[in-house]
């Protein structure tokens, strides 16, 4: 790729996916599933509104127990909110050397 054709923090690009996330995953055949209440997750997550993150990741976490991605998130989201011994948790569910 030539210089200037990607751009890892474009502020556009962060804008576009959230509210694609938000379109997906309140739409009413998906906000009741474990992939929208993800959409919804991943809304917040990028506005980096941890608190309402944490709502959804509550909701989905039982469902997610051995998803190295989720877990990762989720230690993201509980590290920002302050609840790092929980955080902890959430990364040392990670299974995954990458």
């Amino acid at each position: 790729m030539g210089q200037g054709s990607y751009d890892n923090n474009s502020r556009e690009h962060i804008r576009t996916a959230t509210q694609l996330f938000k379109i997906i995953g309140a739409s009413t055949t998906e906000r009741d599933t474990i992939p929208g209440r993800q959409c919804m997750a991943s809304c917040f997550f990028l506005a980096r509104q941890f608190e309402d993150v944490m709502v959804y990741f509550t909701s989905i976490k039982s469902f997610m127990a051995n998803d190295d991605d989720f877990n990762w998130n989720h230690g993201i989201a509980l590290a920002a909110t302050k609840d790092f011994k929980a955080a902890e948790d959430a990364f040392n569910n990670v299974q995954s050397e990458a």
